[in-house]
């Protein structure tokens, strides 16, 4: 996880929540989960996760990483439109089109729609599980 085991600063303190600065690291260049950063400065990363303790401006603290995010999102952006088209290459295969088109056409026809639909419902997965992140994959500990 790219916070996991960073040392970050808190910037400011809500009600329930808390927003934390990190520097950049090179990592961030290569980076292919930026869904959790928020665009700030250049060389400065911005996190917002609710808190249940004391905290202030100023102090320092360590993010835990609580479950693997980056498989979560490898399967919804890669695995899920994969099984979705090969569903749809397997029906369009068997399903009774052929009299109107040959069944390997057919097969990739309805794959293409099925790929196509998985585009759309895995952007809505994407973000949904992005709203849950702070909150279900990361954890605030401090350093005291």
């Amino acid at each position: 996880m790219m916070f996991n085991g960073e040392t970050g600063v808190i910037q400011s303190v809500g009600d329930s929540r808390v927003t934390i600065l990190f520097s950049k690291k090179d990592a961030c260049d290569t980076c292919g989960l930026k869904v959790v950063c928020a665009p700030g400065k250049e060389s400065e990363r911005i996190l917002s996760l609710p808190h249940a303790g004391e905290y202030h401006i100023g102090q320092s603290v360590r993010i835990e990483e609580l479950s693997n995010l980056e498989l979560h999102l490898s399967l919804i952006q890669f695995g899920y439109p994969m099984l979705l088209f090969i569903t749809g290459l397997l029906i369009g295969y068997f399903f009774p089109l052929q009299a109107f088109l040959p069944r390997e056409l057919s097969g990739f026809l309805v794959a293409c729609v099925g790929l196509g639909f998985s585009f759309f419902s895995a952007r809505n997965m994407v973000s949904r599980l992005v709203e849950r992140i702070p909150d279900k994959y990361l954890r605030i500990v401090t350093d005291d």
